[in-house]
């Protein structure tokens, strides 16, 4: 039988499993970013929840379930400015978009990298996270999101119809990817991709629309 929930995790979830759950992967994430992945054990996970440890095994297969469900959880949640992205379409210019696009992803991983990148010192969490990833529509291609703007642009007329939005993506993508290695890795910001993203923004623009 399991045990009655704590009389303020009750409150606070109204006894609702999802809402028990959240509760749980809430408290975990702010194990993980306060201790990092190697003190997030099951024990500091539970105090911080304030449930007892056997309880969150009515929830979670075990540790490694509740740590990456909470990564990918606030993974998804972070990155949903970039996957909705195509919500600009026909705003404003396809230039400043892409630098809008730009800040965004890099907040983005300004958050997410400092989450995942403990994750390579546990094998185990690493191979559970990939396989979550994988699953995972918003976190499985985060580029869609400006492909899904440019295809949308392109309807309109905003952005030429022959563009390899592919490869335009995966340029922008690796901008993006490249500051953030520069801010967390080497210690230092990248220069303004300013001159890029123009370069970029004129190989979109429609020959018949220099306006645009």
């Amino acid at each position: 039988m399991s045990r009655p929930l704590p009389s303020a995790v009750a409150a606070a979830t109204h006894g609702d499993r999802d809402a028990v759950r959240d509760h749980i992967l809430d408290a975990a994430l702010r194990v993980v970013e306060r201790d990092g992945l190697a003190g997030a054990s099951t024990r500091a996970i539970s105090a911080e929840s304030g449930l007892a440890a056997g309880t969150m095994y009515n929830y979670f297969a075990g540790r490694l379930d509740v740590v990456a469900s909470a990564i990918v959880r606030r993974s998804e949640r972070t990155a949903e400015p970039i996957a909705d992205f195509a919500d600009l379409a026909g705003t404003g210019t396809v230039r400043g978009n892409l630098d809008v696009f730009a800040q965004r992803a890099g907040r983005v991983l300004d958050e997410l990298l400092p989450l995942v990148a403990a994750a390579f010192a546990d094998a185990d969490l690493l191979q559970e996270l990939r396989r979550r990833v994988a699953a995972s529509p918003r976190l499985a291609n985060p580029i869609a999101g400006l492909e899904r703007y440019l295809a949308a642009e392109a309807r309109l007329g905003r952005v030429r119809s022959d563009a390899d939005l592919p490869a335009v993506c995966a340029l922008v993508g690796s901008l993006c990817h490249d500051d953030a290695f520069q801010r967390h890795l080497v210690g230092f910001a990248a220069p303004p991709r300013a001159r890029e993203l123009a370069v970029i923004a004129a190989m979109l623009e429609p020959v018949d629309r220099k306006d645009r």
